[in-house]
C-alpha cells in the first residue's frame, strides 16, 4: 500500500509539472539586449570644471602645480550614465596654493523607460597625473589604454592668479556602445 501512495504521489507530481506551463516558458521581453550608440560628448558641456581652492593663497606662481584630474563613468546596472570628475592641483612650494574638489555627476545618456544599461563598450575609468611647467593649456589623450576618454584639456598655472577661477579641466569622450535591456 505505501509503494502505491508513493507511486500516485510521485504520478501526481509529474502530471503537475507536465501541466502547469512555468513562468521561464511565458514570452517575455526581459533578457533582450538592445544595441545603442552614445556619441561624443563634452564634459562638463560649457565651460572648465573648476574646483574649489581649499589652502594657500590664489596664485600657484610658476611652482607647478602638481595636477591629478581623474574622470569615472557611473550608471552600468541603472537606466542612466554619468560622469564625474576630481581634480586636485597643489603648489610645490611656498604656501602650498592648492585646489581640489569633485565635480557633480553630469548625465551622458539616458536608457527608455523601464531599460538599465548591463554594459559599455569602453573603460569606466581615467586620469593624468603630472606637474605643470608652463602657463598654456594641457591636452592629453586619454592615459587609460581603452578608457572612454578621448582627450583631456587641462589648466594648472596662468600668468596670473589662478586657484578657484581659472585652474580645471574638461574631457571629451569617444563615441561608444551600451547594450541595454529591460530590467
Amino acid at each position: 500500500m505505501r509503494k502505491l501512495m508513493i507511486g500516485i504521489g510521485l504520478t501526481a507530481l509529474l502530471f503537475s509539472v507536465v501541466t502547469v506551463p512555468s513562468a521561464a516558458a511565458e514570452p517575455s521581453d526581459v533578457g533582450i539586449l538592445r544595441t545603442v550608440t552614445i556619441g561624443a560628448k563634452r564634459v562638463p558641456t560649457s565651460g572648465f570644471f573648476i574646483p574649489r581652492r581649499i589652502a594657500g593663497d590664489t596664485d600657484f606662481a610658476g611652482n607647478g602645480p602638481d595636477v591629478l584630474t581623474s574622470t569615472r563613468l557611473f550608471g552600468v546596472g541603472t537606466r542612466t550614465l554619468r560622469v564625474q570628475l576630481f581634480m586636485r592641483a597643489t603648489e610645490t612650494k611656498s604656501d602650498f596654493t592648492q585646489v581640489e574638489e569633485l565635480s557633480a555627476l553630469q548625465t551622458i545618456f539616458e536608457a527608455n523607460q523601464g531599460e538599465c544599461v548591463v554594459s559599455v563598450s569602453l573603460g569606466q575609468y581615467d586620469e593624468v597625473n603630472y606637474r605643470d611647467t608652463d602657463h598654456a593649456r594641457d591636452d592629453y589623450p586619454n592615459q587609460v589604454t581603452g578608457s572612454f576618454v578621448q582627450r583631456w584639456y587641462i589648466v594648472g598655472d596662468t600668468s596670473g592668479p589662478e586657484a578657484g577661477t581659472e585652474t580645471g579641466a574638461i574631457i571629451d569622450t569617444r563615441s561608444m556602445t551600451a547594450n541595454v535591456q529591460p530590467c
